[in-house]
């Protein structure tokens, strides 16, 4: 019998640490969940060229949200940013060397921050999927 309250998926973003690299410490993301579900993320992020971008906030915006970040998707230009972007792609993919950093407490800050946007990210597709299966029902 299926659990009723278990989520449809769950990420998991795991430090990983190698103290003798010149960037020793790596984020790892976790998905569990149906693989046509999360298959069907990475097409979205790659067709939409979905970036996550960090912006370092204003001194008086710092005081209001109580966070020294901004993190926010935005879509992929031409352009170069003057702020540090990844590729959503390359983050579900796992990709080697997209998610590594210096800072210890840089990685908490981005690891919190990512794992918000990939729940959010994922909301959104839910949300889809069951608008386009309520549209068919009808």
């Amino acid at each position: 019998m299926n659990n009723v309250n278990a989520p449809l998926y769950e990420f998991k973003v795991v430090i990983e640490e190698n103290l003798i690299a010149q960037k020793p410490f790596r984020l790892i993301v976790n998905f569990t969940g149906d693989i046509d579900f999360f298959e069907k993320l990475v097409s979205v992020a790659k067709e939409d060229r979905a970036l996550l971008t960090r912006r370092t906030l204003p001194f008086f915006l710092r005081l209001l949200h109580q966070e020294k970040y901004l993190f926010y998707f935005e879509q992929q230009t031409s352009k170069e940013s003057k702020h540090p972007q990844w590729s959503l792609e390359d983050i579900l993919r796992q990709k080697k060397d997209t998610l590594t950093f210096r800072d210890r407490d840089e990685v908490l800050i981005f690891r919190h921050a990512l794992l918000t946007h990939l729940n959010l990210f994922a909301r959104q597709e839910v949300l889809k999927i069951s608008k386009d299966r309520n549209k068919r029902l009808f």
